[in-house]
């Protein structure tokens, strides 16, 4: 399955099937009683935007099977490694 990252130095899109998921630490429930996945997705290749390689909380990622059960945002990401 592909995802859809956003590189967040040059804001542009790529999907890749090439990611792990890193730091998981399962489901959360918040106060709202809203489910969230508690781990990050690291792409394992490097950006075609601007070579680095970059984590992403899961909460960034847009679902891929429809719309985004988070704020609506879409893929961003703000974390590099």
């Amino acid at each position: 399955m592909e995802l859809v990252f956003m590189c967040p130095v040059t804001h542009q899109t790529f999907q890749t099937d090439a990611f792990s998921i890193v730091d998981h630490h399962g489901v959360r429930t918040d106060a709202k009683g809203h489910k969230h996945l508690d781990a990050k997705v690291r792409v394992d290749i490097p950006c075609p935007f601007c070579g680095a390689q970059h984590v992403y909380s899961a909460d960034e990622l847009a679902c891929p099977f429809g719309q985004n059960g988070g704020d609506g945002s879409g893929a961003i990401g703000t974390e590099q490694e």
